[in-house]
């Protein structure tokens, strides 16, 4: 078993926010079936009162859990990887967690991803007096506690995989992927101009369809699904081109194919804005294409809903822009001061 201080606040964070969930999931079970808005009697009134306090609760636990997130992305990338021998990154401390690392990833991106669409939700109906939206919400909430502590679990499972003093090589992870040149130069046998292209299209379709959706007052739905469809085409494509063929430029080096040392201080930790910029364009792709529908007839007005979803699509903007601005800027200074591409 891997131990280290950062891990157990990781471990701490993640019991708080489950023990939050099945307290609050208690409540949300009650309102599944017993919310009657319109009958004020002392049972309805006690459970508004505790509907409150579950909505603080569930709030705090998604606060937890995004702090999670941060301190486990940061230790792998930039303090776990010191206690491994052989591990440089966070490719050698995934190396170290023998295939359970992507495991615990997926996990906590399908907690974040439905407790972010609940506190959208949650937030949308406290805009109302008679809050429509609660019994609906109650039984979204009801999904978060088995996952949390599925979460949970994983996390101990993926560390527990850790065997102290074994030693990795994530050098030879990164190179030994690759038979010959022609093999390193193209992804899933599409060359790398190919994968270019296609991220710079897809880009510039996102900033579009942002744009478009995030600056205008009238309500477009066709426009909103879409900016939500090519978010969910740019998230895989973005993340092949970033490592694959744009990295080179942050790295200094061809054919370093490694997702983590991105993260490091000697590459200007561009990690962080980067990778983050991903996690908002994906977190508010799924509320694009989910919030509108959930919130359905239910809701009296629909002008908080559009107002959401303009949020939404502005964020999305902000953050593909920070990311073409970060990937596409180092390239084209390469090429200003060296006069050819790195690939020649």
């Amino acid at each position: 078993m891997f131990w280290h201080p950062l891990l157990l606040a990781i471990f701490c964070a993640q019991i708080v926010a489950l023990v939050l969930v099945l307290t609050a999931g208690l409540t949300a079970f009650r309102t599944a079936l017993h919310w009657q808005p319109h009958v004020p009697d002392s049972r309805q009134l006690a459970l508004e009162a505790q509907v409150a306090a579950a909505s603080i609760q569930g709030r705090a636990a998604y606060g937890l859990w995004l702090f999670a997130a941060f301190l486990l992305v940061f230790g792998i990338a930039n303090l776990f990887h010191h206690s491994i021998p052989g591990a440089m990154c966070g490719t050698g401390v995934f190396q170290a967690m023998s295939g359970s690392g992507s495991k615990l990833l997926l996990y906590l991106g399908v907690v974040l991803l439905l407790t972010h669409l609940w506190y959208a939700l949650d937030r949308l109906n406290g805009l109302q007096v008679d809050l429509p939206l609660t019994a609906r919400n109650a039984r979204l909430f009801l999904t978060l506690p088995p996952v949390a502590l599925l979460t949970l679990i994983q996390t101990y499972q993926t560390f527990a995989a850790i065997v102290p003093y074994q030693p990795v090589d994530c050098c030879a992870v990164v190179y030994d992927q690759f038979h010959d040149l022609q093999q390193a130069e193209s992804i899933i046998g599409l060359g790398d101009p190919w994968w270019l292209g296609v991220f710079l299209v897809l880009s510039l379709l996102l900033l579009s369809l942002g744009a478009a959706n995030g600056f205008t007052t009238s309500d477009r739905p066709k426009t909103r699904l879409a900016l939500a469809a090519v978010g969910t085409l740019w998230l895989p494509v973005a993340a092949l081109t970033l490592v694959n063929i744009l990295s080179a430029y942050h790295y200094g080096v061809l054919q370093h194919h490694c997702p983590w040392c991105l993260f490091l201080p000697e590459h200007g930790l561009v990690g962080y804005p980067l990778y983050g910029a991903m996690v908002v364009i994906a977190m508010e792709g799924f509320t694009l294409f989910f919030l509108p529908p959930m919130a359905g007839k239910a809701f009296q007005s629909n002008r908080q809903v559009t107002k959401r979803c303009r949020q939404a699509a502005q964020r999305i903007t902000f953050a593909g822009g920070t990311f073409l601005i970060i990937t596409l800027g180092p390239p084209f200074f390469w090429r200003l001061r060296y006069g050819v591409w790195m690939s020649g």
